[in-house]
């Protein structure tokens, strides 16, 4: 195989592997469970070792943000924080972010009662109808796993996945 082949099959199977979590999301009966399926995903498809939520708190995630916290699997990793302070630290919108430098920041988006030993993080802004209400993060002791050259478009189609179901489970 040559070297284009080789990134073919990678590209392939990451896209396999995307595809699988996306189907995982749309068997969701709950909002729980839907980050439970996303979590669990991310984690055997990928072998993240660090995978937890950021909410933003307002009146449209309090509902989220209950559920989140009846999850025995969830509760642990989660981190609320203010709108300011999100825009603050993702100000990019929509767009992933993969850091692997200057991580201070980013701690802030670290469930309190759970440290994680990271090196790279991919954070993973999502919507709840058009508004932007918090991140999933992925989180590496490696440094290299993310950087800022790869590319974010299948975290980011995920992340579109993930907020159209999100929309659908929640009760208006």
């Amino acid at each position: 195989m040559n070297i284009t082949e080789d990134i073919q099959c990678i590209n392939i199977k990451l896209a396999d592997s995307f595809g699988r979590i996306k189907a995982s999301l749309s068997e969701a009966d709950d909002i729980a469970g839907l980050f439970e399926n996303l979590f669990t995903g991310i984690e055997k498809e990928f072998d993240v070792p660090y995978v937890w939520l950021t909410l933003i708190d307002t009146k449209i995630t309090a509902s989220v943000i209950t559920a989140v916290k009846s999850s025995d699997v969830l509760i642990d990793r989660l981190k609320v924080i203010k709108a300011e302070i999100f825009q603050e630290i993702l100000p990019s919108g929509i767009k992933p972010v993969l850091v692997n430098k200057d991580l201070q920041t980013y701690y802030k988006l670290l469930p309190s009662t759970r440290k994680y030993f990271v090196k790279s993080l991919a954070l993973v802004p999502f919507k709840l109808k058009e508004e932007i209400v918090g991140s999933w993060n992925n989180g590496d002791a490696y440094r290299d796993r993310y950087t800022p050259e790869m590319g974010t478009d299948l975290l980011q189609n995920l992340a579109q996945s993930l907020s159209v179901r999100l929309t659908e489970l929640l009760p208006w």
